[in-house]
């Protein structure tokens, strides 16, 4: 009964969806992007949802093809993703990228998850979950995306990123892994537009979360405060309800998680204030 209840919500709120999420007054000009776009757009992106196998929410894409949207065209940088399964939310993706005449990179070892470390904590992944070949990533962007504006490129990506160059708009992660995470920021953040963005799909993990609080790991990697996590446990306020923590979500049948988290590279997440017993600041 509950999981009707809340696949029905999903599907009446899907205009509401589009049309607050895409309610912007800076989405440029030169896009063209009319209310019958928003709404097209929108539609397909929920319908790819349930055409192609996607751990991600449809809203994630469309709060991603604001920020692109409200990025000028005369700003570079191509759109990224890290981890693809099935290519269900590269489709997407690759809508918006054509319609903001931008090129749309995927890398994926297309061999699913790698082996876990023993110092990663999402110890409940085997490897090889989450696997797509490259060959049903792209019949299944061909069959509900643009491929004409992707790029592939296949293996690990501790191999892969490092020979990353040139400019990044945005960058959508979802690698499941915390240490498959560091390295895609590693490697992607020095890239990344003068207010490019990177948005995460495991935002309910506070511990997965907090890389993007780290005072100690963005000082040694980048020599700056860490940026924050806007969506930081909880995900984007997006029309759903959720209380958390996620163990405890058996206990909240009609509570759903809703979509991706994301950081700005001009964004600070900084605490400064250090009161001495007296309350004084230190």
């Amino acid at each position: 009964m509950y999981r009707f209840i809340l696949k029905l919500y999903y599907v009446l709120t899907v205009p509401v969806a589009i049309y607050f999420i895409l309610n912007s007054t800076v989405i440029h000009p030169s896009y063209k992007i009319g209310a019958f776009k928003k709404w097209r757009l929108g539609w397909r992106m929920f319908y790819n949802k349930l055409r192609v196998p996607t751990g991600t929410s449809y809203k994630s894409h469309l709060a991603m093809a604001l920020k692109i949207f409200e990025t000028p065209p005369e700003t570079e940088g191509c759109v990224i993703e890290c981890g693809t399964w099935q290519g269900g939310s590269a489709a997407n993706l690759s809508l918006v990228c054509k319609m903001a005449g931008r090129k749309l990179v995927i890398y994926d070892s297309f061999e699913g998850l790698p082996e876990g470390k023993a110092e990663d904590r999402q110890g409940f992944y085997e490897r090889g979950d989450y696997c797509g070949s490259l060959a049903d990533v792209k019949r299944n962007i061909e069959r509900c995306g643009a491929i004409e504006v992707c790029e592939f490129v296949k293996g690990w990506f501790d191999t892969t990123l490092p020979d990353l160059k040139g400019p990044v708009l945005l960058a959508f992660i979802d690698v499941d892994l915390e240490l498959s995470l560091e390295t895609c920021v590693r490697y992607l953040w020095p890239n990344l537009t003068e207010k490019g963005y990177i948005f995460i799909d495991e935002y309910v993990g506070l511990d997965y979360c907090s890389i993007f609080w780290s005072e100690e790991y963005w000082k040694k990697n980048f020599d700056r405060t860490p940026p924050g996590l806007i969506g930081s446990g909880v995900g984007l306020p997006l029309g759903e309800y959720y209380i958390g923590p996620f163990d405890e979500n058996d206990k909240h049948p009609l509570h759903h998680p809703n979509a991706a988290a994301y950081t700005r590279k001009d964004f600070s997440g900084h605490w400064i204030h250090f009161p001495d017993q007296n309350g004084k600041q230190t």
